[in-house]
Protein backbone atom coordinates (compact mmCIF):
# COMPACT_ATOMS: atom_id res chain seq x y z
CA UNK A 1 0.00 0.00 0.00
CA UNK A 2 2.85 2.24 0.84
CA UNK A 3 4.44 1.72 -2.52
CA UNK A 4 1.25 2.93 -3.96
CA UNK A 5 0.38 5.84 -2.21
CA UNK A 6 3.83 7.05 -3.02
CA UNK A 7 3.79 6.20 -6.90
CA UNK A 8 -0.05 7.85 -7.33
CA UNK A 9 1.25 10.66 -5.79
CA UNK A 10 4.18 11.43 -7.58
CA UNK A 11 2.43 10.40 -10.85
CA UNK A 12 -0.45 12.85 -10.10
CA UNK A 13 2.38 15.40 -8.96
CA UNK A 14 4.23 15.38 -12.23
CA UNK A 15 1.40 15.73 -14.00
CA UNK A 16 -0.22 18.86 -12.17
CA UNK A 17 3.65 20.17 -13.01
CA UNK A 18 3.78 19.52 -16.41
CA UNK A 19 0.07 20.65 -16.96
CA UNK A 20 0.66 24.03 -14.83
CA UNK A 21 3.71 25.19 -16.76
CA UNK A 22 2.32 24.70 -20.27
CA UNK A 23 -1.00 26.38 -19.73
CA UNK A 24 0.98 29.31 -17.88
CA UNK A 25 3.25 29.72 -20.85
CA UNK A 26 2.22 32.47 -23.12
CA UNK A 27 2.74 30.49 -26.52
CA UNK A 28 2.07 32.50 -29.68
CA UNK A 29 2.30 35.99 -28.30
CA UNK A 30 4.41 38.96 -29.46
CA UNK A 31 4.56 41.68 -26.97
CA UNK A 32 4.50 41.67 -23.24
CA UNK A 33 1.18 42.71 -22.31
CA UNK A 34 -0.46 39.61 -24.11
CA UNK A 35 1.94 37.47 -22.08
CA UNK A 36 -0.73 36.57 -19.12
CA UNK A 37 -1.44 32.78 -18.24
CA UNK A 38 -4.34 31.13 -20.48
CA UNK A 39 -5.92 29.88 -16.73
CA UNK A 40 -4.98 32.28 -13.90
CA UNK A 41 -4.65 29.45 -11.32
CA UNK A 42 -1.63 27.55 -13.43
CA UNK A 43 1.16 28.71 -11.31
CA UNK A 44 -1.14 27.38 -8.28
CA UNK A 45 -1.58 24.29 -9.82
CA UNK A 46 2.61 23.84 -10.46
CA UNK A 47 2.68 24.71 -6.89
CA UNK A 48 0.54 21.71 -6.00
CA UNK A 49 2.52 19.41 -7.91
CA UNK A 50 5.32 20.37 -6.20
CA UNK A 51 3.73 19.82 -2.79
CA UNK A 52 2.42 16.74 -4.15
CA UNK A 53 5.20 15.11 -4.99
CA UNK A 54 7.16 16.20 -1.27
CA UNK A 55 3.98 14.62 0.15
CA UNK A 56 4.89 11.28 -1.22
CA UNK A 57 8.31 11.41 0.15
CA UNK A 58 6.69 12.06 3.80
CA UNK A 59 3.99 9.62 2.98
CA UNK A 60 6.58 7.25 2.64
CA UNK A 61 8.02 7.02 5.47
CA UNK A 62 5.10 7.81 7.80
CA UNK A 63 2.94 4.71 6.55
CA UNK A 64 4.03 1.67 7.92
CA UNK A 65 5.50 -1.36 5.64
CA UNK A 66 4.18 -4.67 5.43
CA UNK A 67 6.12 -5.99 8.25
CA UNK A 68 4.63 -3.40 10.21
CA UNK A 69 8.06 -1.66 11.62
Amino acid sequence: MRRTVTVSLIVVGFVLMVVGFFVSAPWGTSSVEDADPAFTGAPSLFVVGIVSVVAAAVLYELLPDRRGE
